[in-house]
């Protein structure tokens, strides 16, 4: 639901559905705000930053995309004067509680002052905002992303579609005497005045670097980078959703649009972020609910997850703390992640092809060291064997020991249990088998494939008395570990074998398979 803040600015409170309980939910709650009104004629021009912020507002407001339970447009010149925003803010955030999540959206003018000495001031102009006085009538970018930090909120979005270098055609201009300052230096201004740095679980996208523009586009009908991060939430939510957990986070939405922007903007226009997600406090911009919620209530347990302030390197050089995004060579990588300990969590050769984006949560999954219980079917032949046809039970540790490459390993404990007519004596016995083992072999997404060795241990009884056997077998096995949820997989196995025993001091040869469905959990 998309509601109109001004009404409720002007009266000072913001009503809360449900009652007592709901004001204690976890609640997601946006403000975006949209300004193309403007009383100075220098910042006219702009068409779209109203239709931005709706726009967005309607995709995060989508039950079926962002769910959130509050989102509030602000648009209008009165609406969106200085002390109108200010006032918007407050009272649209007066009741954020920890576990909440709030996003702010600004998209219109910028522009920069600049001091010789002191560097670069980046400022938001509302539309009372002035262009020869922002220290007076704009808003700073510092004390913005001051306001949002400061907010109880434990998830924090701050998102800027505006650049501050007055180009032609961006959204920004710059007054006179900035722009004479600008013409006298011979590289690029002083770099902004550093505000505060992102804390844990905090989020800030900025639309282009400082120096760069921000641009709209007639054909997107929206700023070019807001037209991206929209996408990647509806219609390449399937492209964004890098680890496919069938969520995109904001880390995930922002490297999307980002990505486009470079692309449709021929490298003109470069989107920035700052963020520090801390362990698995991934901060959701859309997905289903049931999967959104399961995974935020995975968050508040695993905090101390293992990407947590994890380092990488890149063939043996270190490129810095996780989360984050770096610039890779294509070709032939060696990439190692530690923990922050010191511990190897993953030490994999990668082939990267120019363009791509490698998701080192992927590579981790694949190397994912986890336990499952699968239960099915086995089919058994050789003489004289078990019975054909019986239930079976299975027990697999996968990745027990992790090695470079896509490569996959596994330990595996099988009980077969049949009844019915031995192939050979033609009697009706009980007989079953205990199989030890080991497989390795090339993992391809959720799919896997190995190459295994069993020790396995045969019995029969019938009327005839009870006899074991011991022998050995080798197979193949083909399966996949399709991931349900954060902590829960679907696994499913189908596997082959042939083997070798002695029944009465005679060689016997045997063969059989089996196909188990089963439930897997990760294990450290």
């Amino acid at each position: 639901m998309i509601l109109a803040l001004t009404s409720l600015a002007l009266a000072g409170v913001v009503a809360t559905p449900g009652g007592a309980d709901a004001s204690y939910k976890a609640r997601r709650v946006a403000v975006l705000v949209g300004v193309q009104d403007y009383d100075d004629a220098a910042l006219k021009g702009l068409r779209f930053p109203e239709k931005d912020a709706r726009d967005l507002g309607a995709v995060l407001g989508s039950p079926d995309v962002g769910g959130f339970d509050r989102v509030f447009v602000i648009e209008g010149h009165d609406a969106t004067t200085r002390e109108g925003l200010l006032r918007s803010i407050k009272v649209a955030t007066a009741d954020l509680q920890r576990d909440d999540t709030f996003v702010l959206y600004l998209s219109g003018h910028g522009t920069l002052a600049i001091d010789p000495v002191e560097g670069s001031e980046l400022y938001f102009l509302p539309s009372d905002g002035r262009l020869d006085a922002p220290e007076r009538t704009g808003l700073a970018v510092v004390d913005i992303e001051a306001l949002v930090h400061e907010l109880p909120a434990r998830r924090r979005v701050m998102i800027l579609d505006t650049c501050h270098n007055g180009r032609a055609g961006s959204r920004s201009a710059v007054s006179s005497p900035t722009q004479q300052l600008l013409s006298g230096f011979r590289g690029e201004p002083p770099a902004p005045r550093g505000g505060r740095d992102v804390s844990e679980s905090e989020a800030r996208l900025y639309a282009a670097q400082y120096w760069q523009p921000a641009m709209e586009d007639p054909t997107l009908e929206n700023g070019v980078y807001t037209h991206f991060l929209i996408d990647a939430l509806t219609a390449a939510e399937d492209r964004a959703d890098l680890d496919e957990d069938g969520l995109v986070d904001v880390m995930e939405a922002h490297q999307y649009a980002r990505d486009r922007t470079m692309t449709w903007t021929g490298g003109l226009q470069i989107p920035r972020a700052e963020y520090r997600i801390v362990g698995r406090e991934e901060i959701f911009l859309g997905g289903a609910r049931s999967l959104r919620g399961a995974a935020e209530r995975a968050l508040i347990a695993a905090c101390d997850a293992v990407l947590a302030r994890a380092k990488l390197f890149v063939n043996g050089t270190a490129r810095g703390e996780l989360p984050g995004v770096y610039a890779i060579d294509p070709g032939s990588q060696l990439v190692e992640i530690q923990a922050a300990d010191g511990r190897t969590l993953m030490k994999q050769r990668v082939n990267v092809t120019a363009g791509e984006t490698l998701a080192v949560e992927e590579l981790l999954r694949k190397q994912a060291s986890t336990l499952s219980v699968l239960g099915g079917v086995s089919a058994n032949g050789g003489a004289p064997g078990l019975a054909p046809v019986g239930v079976s039970l299975a027990g697999v540790w996968a990745n027990p020991v992790r090695i470079s490459g896509p490569w996959r390993t596994e330990a595996h404990l099988t009980a077969d249990l049949a009844h019915g007519l031995a192939p050979i004596e033609q009697i009706e016995q009980s007989s079953g088998a205990l199989a030890l083992g080991v497989g390795v072999g090339p993992a391809f997404g959720p799919g896997w494939a190995a190459v295994t060795l069993d020790a396995r241990d045969t019995w029969r009884s019938s009327v005839y008395g009870a006899q074991a056997e011991l022998g050995v077998a080798a197979g193949i096995a083909l399966g996949a570990d399709l991931l349900l949820s954060q902590r829960l997989r679907l696994a499913i196995r189908a596997d082959g074998w042939t083997g070798y025993e002695e029944w009465d001091g005679e060689p016997s040869p045997t063969w059989g398979g089996g196909l188990r469905v089963g439930l897997g959990v990760p294990v450290q």
